[in-house]
C-alpha cells in the first residue's frame, strides 16, 4: 500500500534483520530505517526524557536545598507592619534601603522583597562580584563576565515580588540616624542624594587593609574588585611582552627580565594560595606555549605569609598538603616573613615579629630585612572597614573601628532600625562569604516577616583550589550519625580540634570546589558562561589577551619588528629615548623636503 516513490526510497535505506521462527528456519528481512528511527524516538520519549526531567528536578532541588532558598517558592508573606498602617489613608510600603552589592546585600535583597516592601539598593558598583573567581579571571582561566552579575537584573527580579525595587548607583557617604536618612553621591564631585528609610541594612563589605606599610597603597596590586583583576591581568601580560622583547638581546638585560617575571603574592590565606596556584599553572602551560620555555622557566612566584603557616582557617595537616603542592609546582612559599616597605620595582621583607616583641627583637628583625626586585606585587594580606562604617561607628561612640557592633539579632547597637551584616559587622564570626550570605538571608527574612530572631551560623566547611585539578576541603561531617558514614566509605580522614570535620584532597576536593561555587551563582546565564569558560580553558588554553585599560600616545621610533614571538627579526635592537626622538625628528625633516609624487598608504 506504500506508493512506489516512497517504497523505492525506503528500499534504499534499509537495515538487515534476522527473524528466528524455528531453530531450523531463519528468515532474513530488510526493515526500513524510518521504523528504527521511530523506535529510537519512542524510546527517547518514553524512557530518556522522563529520566532527564527527573535528574533536572533533582539537581534543582539539591541546589535550592544547598542554598537554603525553599522559602522563595513556599512562603506566606506577613501582613503590612504596624508602622505602615497607622493611617489607612496614608498607607505606604515599608522603605528598605540596602547599602552594598555583595553576598550579604544581595542575600538580604532576595529575602526581604515582599508585596508591602519598597526596596532601594545603593552601591557604587553596578554588579555583583563573585569574589572566589577573581584569582581565575586574573590569569585568563575565566572571563570577568562570568564572575559578575548585573545588579539591575537582580533588582528587577526582586521587583516582581516587592511593591517596588530600585537600584541607585551611588556611594553612601553618611547615615543620619536621627532623621533616618542616607546621604550618597554619584561620584566625588556629584550632587548629594538623600534616601529615607524605615529599615537600613549596612552591607558595604570591606576594603584592603595595608596596615600602614609604606608604599603598599601606591605600588601594590590588589584582588578585591573586578578592576583589580583586570589590572593584574594587564600587568602580567605587559611584563611578559617586555621580557620577551628584551630576551632578544642575549644576556644584556638578564637582571631586568628576572625582575619583570617575578611575582610576589602577600597573604597566605585562601585568596593568596589560589592566586599562586593559578599563576603557576598559567606559567607552566600557557606561557610556555605562547612565549616559549625560555620565558616560562624564568618566572618566579613568591608567596609571603607573616604567620608561621599558610591557610590558618584550615587544619594544619591540610595546610601542609597545600604548601607541599605549591612547592612542587615551583612556588616559593615563605612563612614568618613580613613586608616592611614597597616601592615601584622592589619590596623589602623582614622576619615577622609578634605584637609582644621587645625593642631588641624588632631591631634585630629590621637589621635582617632584605630588598628584592619584583615585577608585580599582589596584596591579599587582610581587610579593613570602609570609611562609611568607621564614620557610623564613631558617631555611635564605638572605640573599635573594625566594624559595627551588633546584637545577636544583627541589629546595630544604639541605632534603631539599622542592621549590619557581613564584613561591616562585628558579630564574632569570620569575615567570609559563607557568613555574609547567611547573615544577609537572616536579616532579609526578619524584615520580610517583621520579627527579629537570633542569628545562628551553620558552618558547612572550607574549600581551597590548588589548580591543576587539585584542591583541599575541610567539611562539616553532616553524615556522622547512623551505622553508615559516607565519609568513612570514601576513606576521608577526620580533622579539626574536636574531630568533627573531614578532609578531602586532590581531584575530589577540586571537583567539589568547582561544583559548589558553580551552584552559588545567581543566574543560569552566569552558570552557562562559567561552564563554557572552564571548558574553553581546558580545551584551548587560557585567554591571553592584554586588556587596554588606558590609551597612551604612540612614540614614533625608527625600529621595525617583523615576525611572531616564536621567530623575530635579528635586527631588533633597543635605542635610547633621546636618541630615538632626535632621529625621528631628523627623518621627518628630511622626508618633508623630499617631493612625493605618489602615496600608496
Amino acid at each position: 500500500s506504500i506508493p512506489f516513490p516512497i517504497h523505492r526510497h525506503l528500499t534504499r535505506s534499509t537495515i538487515p534483520f534476522e527473524i528466528h521462527l524455528h531453530p531450523r528456519r531463519t528468515f532474513s528481512v530488510l526493515l526500513p530505517r524510518y521504523i528504527i528511527t521511530m523506535g529510537l524516538t519512542d524510546f527517547t520519549l518514553r524512557r530518556l526524557a522522563p529520566a532527564a526531567a527527573a535528574t533536572t528536578a533533582a539537581a534543582w532541588a539539591g541546589v535550592t536545598t544547598l542554598n537554603d532558598d525553599w522559602d522563595d517558592y513556599f512562603h506566606r508573606h506577613a501582613p503590612p507592619s504596624a508602622s505602615t498602617t497607622d493611617d489607612a489613608s496614608e498607607q505606604r510600603p515599608e522603605r528598605i534601603v540596602i547599602l552594598g552589592s555583595g553576598w550579604a546585600a544581595l542575600s538580604a535583597l532576595r529575602k526581604c522583597a515582599g508585596p508591602n516592601k519598597s526596596v532601594v539598593v545603593v552601591s557604587p558598583r553596578p554588579h555583583f562580584l563573585y569574589t572566589p573567581l577573581l584569582a581565575s579571571s586574573s590569569v585568563g582561566t575565566i572571563t570577568l563576565r562570568s564572575a559578575c552579575e548585573p545588579l539591575r537584573a537582580l533588582v528587577e527580579k526582586a521587583a516582581e515580588r516587592a511593591a517596588s525595587a530600585t537600584f541607585v548607583r551611588a556611594d553612601a557617604r553618611e547615615v543620619d540616624l536621627a532623621e533616618r536618612v542616607v546621604r550618597a553621591t554619584t561620584d566625588s564631585d556629584g550632587m548629594m542624594l538623600e534616601l529615607s528609610y524605615d529599615k537600613l541594612v549596612v552591607a558595604v563589605g570591606s576594603q584592603a587593609n595595608t596596615f600602614g606599610i609604606p608604599g603598599v597603597q601606591e605600588h601594590a596590586l590588589f584582588l578585591k574588585e573586578a578592576e583589580d583583576s583586570a589590572k593584574l591581568h594587564a600587568r602580567l601580560l605587559s611584563n611578559l611582552e617586555k621580557a620577551a622583547a628584551l630576551s632578544h638581546q642575549g644576556e644584556k638585560y638578564c637582571a631586568e627580565i628576572d625582575r619583570l617575571l617575578k611575582v610576589v603574592v602577600v597573604g597566605g590565606g585562601p585568596t593568596g594560595v589560589e592566586l599562586s596556584a593559578e599563576l603557576a599553572d598559567f606559567a607552566h602551560n600557557d606561557v610556555a606555549r605562547r612565549y616559549g620555555r625560555d620565558i616560562s622557566d624564568r618566572i618566579r612566584i613568591v608567596l609571603v605569609e607573616a604567620m608561621p603557616r599558610i591557610l590558618a582557617p584550615f587544619d594544619e595537616s591540610l595546610a601542609n598538603v597545600a604548601k607541599e603542592h605549591l612547592i612542587f609546582k615551583g612556588v616559593d612559599v615563605r612563612t614568618g616573613a613580613a613586608v616592611t616597605h614597597v616601592d615601584a620595582k622592589d619590596v623589602t621583607l623582614a622576619p615577622s615579629t609578634p605584637r609582644s616583641a621587645t625593642a631588641e627583637q624588632r631591631a634585630a628583625a629590621a637589621a635582617a630585612a632584605e630588598s628584592e626586585e619584583v615585577g608585580a606585587l599582589v596584596w591579599a594580606a587582610g581587610i579593613g572597614a570602609r570609611p562609611l562604617v568607621k564614620k557610623l561607628a564613631k558617631s555611635l561612640g564605638q572605640t573599635d573601628m573594625r566594624g559595627l557592633i551588633v546584637d545577636e539579632d544583627l541589629k546595630v547597637k544604639g541605632a534603631e532600625g539599622v542592621y549590619a551584616v557581613g564584613d561591616a559587622a562585628l558579630s564574632g564570626f569570620p569575615p567570609t562569604a559563607q557568613v555574609a550570605a547567611q547573615q544577609g538571608k537572616h536579616v532579609g527574612r526578619a524584615i520580610r516577616d517583621g520579627t527579629d530572631s537570633k542569628f545562628e551560623y551553620r558552618h558547612a566547611g572550607s574549600l581551597c583550589s590548588l589548580g591543576s585539578g587539585n584542591g583541599i576541603a575541610q567539611l562539616t561531617n553532616g553524615f556522622g550519625g547512623g551505622a553508615f558514614n559516607v565519609w568513612d566509605a570514601l576513606g576521608a580522614p577526620t580533622v579539626g580540634r574536636d574531630g568533627k570535620e573531614v578532609a578531602l584532597t586532590g581531584r575530589p576536593a577540586f571537583v567539589l570546589w568547582r561544583s559548589l561555587y558553580w551552584t552559588k551563582l545567581l543566574s543560569a546565564s552566569s552558570r552557562l558562561s562559567l561552564g563554557s569558560d572552564w571548558m574553553r580553558a581546558r580545551l584551548s588554553g587560557r585567554d591571553v589577551v592584554e586588556p587596554v585599560l588606558k590609551r597612551t600616545d604612540t612614540l614614533k621610533l625608527p625600529v621595525e619588528s617583523f615576525g611572531t614571538e616564536l621567530k623575530r627579526n635579528d635586527t631588533i635592537r633597543l635605542v635610547n629615548k633621546t636618541e630615538a626622538l632626535a632621529t625621528a625628528a631628523a627623518t621627518d625633516s628630511a622626508e618633508g623636503k623630499r617631493k612625493k609624487r605618489f602615496w600608496f598608504f
